[in-house]
């Protein structure tokens, strides 16, 4: 017989795994990003006059770099918490997607610092726009999950702005590595856009 369309999926008990533990592993995972971030903004030892001034300007940049990860990754982690706020226990699926994401998110204090090495050329916010916008696409697939679990239409899920600019950003570096980083600041007014769309949706 045929599951109805608001039934939960049940998966085995075997293959569940604690919300609680997921959350406080994501937690973990955070702190640990963020404080990577941190370790990089360094100032060399030593130096006076116009090096001095050099390495502080440096540090500005480290510093900027720093500030845009440190949101991405906070708000990150609190797109994860909203999306499993309402589950139970997590199955082998999610838990995966979870562990993927996980992955991601780590990763970010190294295309962070390659942005800032490289943010005139391709490498920088080419690989900077890929991480992220990784990240985001992972992080919409466990929305999807989360609502079906929950016998909720997926068309009450926010369709992944921040994922297609920084996906796209990539191909816009090619031509223009300034002009990638400005386009990522089109991910905020797209995802109020793209919330808004989901409410409506779901009505």
């Amino acid at each position: 017989m045929n599951e109805s369309a608001g039934q939960q999926i049940v998966p085995p008990e075997a293959e569940l795994v604690s919300k609680d533990r997921v959350l406080a592993l994501t937690d973990g995972v955070v702190a640990i990003a963020m404080t990577l971030l941190v370790l990089d903004i360094k100032l060399p030892e030593g130096l006076d006059g116009a090096q001095l001034h050099q390495a502080l300007d440096d540090v500005q940049s480290q510093v900027g770099a720093f500030a845009l990860s440190a949101v991405v990754i906070a708000l990150f982690w609190r797109a994860h918490h909203a999306a499993l706020r309402v589950v139970g226990p997590i199955d082998a699926y999610l838990f995966w997607l979870n562990v993927t994401f996980l992955l991601l998110l780590s990763s970010i204090p190294f295309p962070t610092k390659v942005l800032v090495d490289y943010g005139d050329r391709f490498l920088g916010p080419g690989l900077y726009g890929a991480v992220i916008g990784t990240t985001a696409l992972v992080l919409y697939g466990m929305e999807l999950r989360t609502s079906r679990a929950l016998g909720t239409s997926w068309r009450r899920v926010p369709l992944p702005a921040q994922a297609v600019v920084f996906l796209l950003s990539v191909g816009i570096a090619r031509v223009s590595p300034v002009g990638a980083m400005y386009s990522w600041a089109a991910a905020v007014p797209l995802s109020v856009v793209a919330a808004r769309i989901a409410r409506a949706r779901g009505r």
